[in-house]
């Protein structure tokens, strides 16, 4: 799954469709507000059972989707743990806000998993527990300076000393401990057994719950040498990650124009999916036919998992189209994507051609009257889709 809300995005809107296509509408079948003053994270199950949401000041809820109804809710911070700007005083009490922007549900519809910049939580759908809190691995870095007029500056760019632990930092060698990547995107297989998270240094992590084993996969990281000859990286900030139901395969997509699909138990790359642009969405089908990759430009693409070979690219006019959020079937027909621009619209995967799209509704009295698309799956037989948005509400779409 992804972050799409902390992404800059240049988005150009078109008002026009694509010659021969179905005019949008927006007209919901159904629509459900979960959350009255939106939200900023959310996502569908691939069932369309459950759905995620979260909001700023009332944690994360549980949606049963069948009977519309707060199944549980849950809150990043343990209560033994603050972290909250505006804290009440009570070290016991949860946090007075929520800072979860990434979350997934795993294909089977059995755990959760949620994440903030630094920490991540996993949860049992079934009982409501947490499985788990756990943070980002701090580094040990050194800030480089500067003599200016003969006063010593620290600049904000340093040089990791050790990457994967920050023990004993010497004050007299101007060590420090820091998150060098922040969580950007995460996912969870099935059973909760595996998860994958996204950092904004490049690296993509896959975990094992059971054993703790990691995995850290550096194909997005290019390293180039500036003046002095030491190591920078360029922006490799992984913007997007999906996981295969077994946990088995990851494919990530990055900044750094390309997206690998690679195997979690070696670190091998299987594809590579090349672009222009930097890479924002990606996607798994669960049954393994087709991964899905887009850019921030024009490059919007369904690849066969068998070959690698390009099956087809989306169709549309605008000249840049970015998407936060893409979803197969369970038929393999067709391709769900969401925009930052209210537009769910559903694809043809063999053709690319747009069979059709609607706008999904804003938050009420919100100006300008926008929403962005967070997540969506197909229900009733691919015959519907509902969608989660962020101006929190839940809408049942019928495709014929």
């Amino acid at each position: 799954m992804h972050i799409f809300s902390r992404l800059s995005l240049t988005i150009i809107l078109s008002s026009y469709l694509i010659s021969g296509c179905q005019p949008q509408i927006s007209d919901f079948v159904s629509q459900s507000e979960h959350n009255q003053n939106g939200s900023f994270a959310a996502s569908v199950s691939s069932s369309g059972k459950y759905s995620v949401s979260s909001s700023l000041y009332h944690g994360v809820s549980l949606w049963d989707l069948n009977t519309n109804g707060v199944k549980y809710n849950w809150y990043q911070t343990p209560k033994d743990q603050s972290f909250s700007m505006f804290d009440d005083g009570n070290a016991k009490a949860q946090a007075d806000n929520n800072f979860v922007f990434a979350t997934a549900i795993a294909n089977d519809d059995s755990y959760a998993v949620l994440a903030d910049k630094e920490n991540f939580s996993l949860w049992d759908i079934s009982t409501g527990q947490n499985q788990g809190y756990w943070q980002v691995r701090q580094s040990k870095v050194v800030y480089r300076t500067k003599t200016i007029n003969g006063a010593t500056k620290q600049l904000s760019i340093y040089d990791v000393v050790d990457s994967n632990k920050c023990l004993n930092p010497s004050v007299e060698k101007n060590e420090h401990c820091v998150v060098v990547g922040n969580i950007r995107a995460i996912d969870v297989s099935n059973q909760g057994k595996h998860i994958l998270i996204g950092k904004s240094n490049g690296v993509v992590v896959h975990i094992t719950i059971a054993t703790g084993r990691r995995i850290e996969f550096l194909g997005h990281q290019q390293v180039l040498l500036d003046q002095e000859q030491k190591p920078f990286h360029i922006n490799n900030a992984i913007n997007s990650v999906a996981l295969s139901p077994n946990g088995l395969y990851a494919l990530s997509g990055s900044s750094d124009q390309s997206a690998y699909l690679w195997n979690t138990k070696t670190g091998q790359v299987i594809y590579k999916f090349q672009h222009h642009n930097r890479v924002v969405q990606v996607a798994l089908d669960a049954q393994a036919r087709f991964a899905f990759t887009s850019d921030s430009g024009e490059q919007a693409s369904i690849w066969d998992l068998t070959t690698g070979k390009m099956i087809s690219q989306l169709q549309y006019i605008s000249r840049q189209e970015v998407f936060s959020f893409a979803r197969f079937s369970h038929n393999g027909r067709y391709l769900v994507t969401g925009a930052p621009t209210r537009q769910l619209t559903l694809w043809d995967v063999k053709t690319g051609k747009q069979i059709k799209h609607w706008l999904v509704s804003p938050r009420k009295n919100s100006r300008p009257a926008s929403a962005v698309v967070y997540s969506a799956a197909f229900i009733n037989n691919d015959t519907q889709i509902i969608s989660e948005s962020s101006s929190g509400l839940s809408e049942v779409w019928d495709i014929k």
